[in-house]
């Protein structure tokens, strides 16, 4: 090749270079008054250097029909202490199932009552700093706490919350939840901080909460995921837009992650499919008050590990049944990778990912895989 189709050859390839829009490839980040905004595009290109491919070996499966403590119902919540020890909420049975590293049953804790000890409906489980058990209980209005062999403590009334769900544990006891509040005859989820004592500290957000009693109903609508990171910063977001908040334990925003994406159009299967997991409710048929949007949210949910990345799950789906695609972002923000994942993570701790699974006959299965980085 001569000098003058070479020298052709190499502009050509740099007028197609600079022709692609920069931000189709690479993240933006800037500071506005102290907060940190990461900037996504739909197709970026992972950070120099960056261990962006996942790896799942799965290493435990709990669950099935053989085993009558291995049972569990379609809601389910998991915790792990640091002996990893595995708790196992059961929203519909009542009940904690304990199971030791090797996927062992040891105990079950509780059963449906009001009474102490007793459960009903348990909406969240978490390890308290002494090593204890704390149980939320939205039906009983309460926090029960019991020892890890399944003791009795005490319970603490929630019942001056109008309704308070999903709490996580943060340092030195203070609680981060969800409450519905009423202001000025209009209804509100709002996301706040609390003390170990319940108190309230300061608020995160308020959504506006439409009457479930009056007009049509979008099961979306109302999504908000919140979780705390390593260094007790409160992680947020909800179904309006892909972003993802991070505010300081004093609840000052510090930074902003966004991405650009495609969004996944609800299918009249999927509405069927919807509609079908929903329960019966006697008096009033939700179902023929749901209104579907014409897509999806941006996200169904995302958790984080103990280096800081964050595990988006979307609703875009995998080649095979289950699977949905599972966005990845390193601790700076930035998206490094993305797979298709059946597994839906739950908890990440240790090099481990525990998640919630569903087989082809509709059992629910717990499975813990270790996790490694290419």
């Amino acid at each position: 090749m001569n000098s003058t189709k070479k020298m052709f050859y190499i502009i050509l390839a740099a007028c197609i270079l600079f022709a692609v829009p920069a931000d189709s490839w690479f993240q933006k980040k800037k500071t506005i008054e102290g907060v940190e905004y990461i900037t996504n595009p739909k197709k970026p290109s992972p950070p120099n250097n960056a261990q962006a491919k996942l790896i799942l070996t799965e290493d435990l499966s709990i669950g099935g029909v053989e085993k009558q403590e291995e049972i569990f119902s379609e809601t389910v919540l998991i915790n792990v202490d640091e002996n990893e020890n595995i708790y196992i909420a059961d929203m519909k049975l009542n009940n904690i199932k304990v199971f030791d590293p090797s996927g062992g049953w040891i105990r079950t804790i509780g059963k449906q009552g009001q009474g102490p000890g007793e459960l009903n409906m348990p909406t969240g489980i978490q390890i308290t700093e002494d090593g204890n058990l704390m149980v939320e209980e939205v039906m009983n209005r309460r926090l029960s706490f019991f020892t890890p062999e399944g003791k009795f403590i005490k319970s603490v009334s929630t019942a001056d919350k109008t309704s308070l769900t999903g709490l996580l544990i943060g340092p030195k006891g203070t609680m981060v939840g969800r409450e519905l509040v009423v202001d000025q005859n209009k209804m509100f989820w709002t996301v706040k901080k609390y003390d170990s004592a319940l108190k309230e500290l300061f608020t995160i957000d308020k959504v506006e909460f439409p009457n479930p009693l009056a007009g049509k109903i979008n099961p979306f609508e109302l999504m908000i995921i919140f979780n705390l990171d390593a260094n007790g910063n409160i992680v947020y977001g909800t179904s309006k837009e892909y972003e993802i908040k991070f505010f300081n334990p004093q609840g000052m925003p510090i930074k902003s992650i966004t991405r650009k994406y495609d969004p996944v159009k609800i299918s009249e299967k999927d509405k069927e499919e919807i509609l079908e997991r929903m329960p019966e409710t006697g008096e009033i048929n939700l179902k023929e008050r749901i209104e579907f949007p014409k897509h999806y949210p941006a996200f169904q949910h995302f958790t984080l590990d103990d280096e800081g990345r964050i595990f988006v799950r979307t609703f875009r789906q995998g080649k095979q049944e289950g699977e949905y695609m599972l966005d990845i972002f390193d601790p700076e923000g930035r998206f490094i990778s993305q797979m298709p994942l059946k597994a839906n993570p739950v908890l990440w701790k240790n090099n481990k990912l525990y998640s919630t699974e569903e087989t082809d006959q509709g059992f629910i299965i717990i499975k813990r895989y270790k996790v490694s980085w290419e």
